[in-house]
């Protein structure tokens, strides 16, 4: 038996939410790809405490982020989902130091 799948047309205000959506993930992935290159160099030249502290700016920029998403599509900011933008930060914290 063959499900059918009903189509929800979005209106323009969804629309709106969801590029404005994009839009904060790609403003803010620059600045975490551009620093996970610069905390690699700076770990090479053996400063290794100020490579810490910039990931600990990537965690910031990642919750920020995920909250101001949250905001667009009014939800609450403080919620636990806004921890998953610690994500880079652990993973790079992993993969350079």
């Amino acid at each position: 038996m063959a499900r059918t799948r009903v189509r929800r047309e979005l209106t323009i205000e969804q629309v709106q939410r969801w590029v404005a959506t994009f839009l904060i993930l790609a403003v803010s992935a620059f600045p975490l790809g551009a620093l996970v290159a610069v905390i690699r160099s700076i770990v090479d030249d053996g400063r290794r405490s100020d490579g810490i502290m910039l990931l600990v700016v990537m965690a910031v920029i990642g919750i920020v982020a995920l909250g101001a998403i949250r905001l667009v599509h009014r939800r609450p900011a403080f919620a636990p989902w806004i921890l998953l933008g610690v994500l880079p930060a652990v993973v790079a914290g992993f993969c350079i130091l």
